[in-house]
């Protein structure tokens, strides 16, 4: 398993229009083969500040995800608009439950 996690920061002109669609996108990700979590939150509009989490079952899925229509059309259309980013891929041996549960 891997997750992809950090924040992104997005020119806050455009972040109501990315915020947007990312909500008409989330579904068909969430529906993705290897999709186990899918979560782009708005943090701070005023700053752009995009908070990033995601977990695939391997890296397989995340190329397949990673070259859906969808995405491309999104990535193109604001990459331009991108500030900063400090999102990264961490694998995962293993999980367990949270201490005490």
């Amino acid at each position: 398993m891997i997750f992809v996690a950090g924040t992104m920061t997005i020119n806050p002109a455009v972040i109501d229009a990315f915020a947007v669609d990312v909500a008409a996108m989330v579904d068909k990700v969430r529906a993705e083969a290897g999709c186990q979590h899918y979560s782009l939150l708005v943090e701070d509009a005023a700053a752009g500040l995009v908070n990033v989490h995601e977990q695939w079952a391997d890296d397989a899925a995340l190329v397949m995800h990673l070259q859906q229509p969808w995405i491309t059309a999104f990535f193109n259309r604001y990459s331009g608009e991108m500030r900063a980013s400090s999102v990264r891929i961490c694998d995962i041996a293993g999980e367990r439950p949270l201490p005490g549960m």
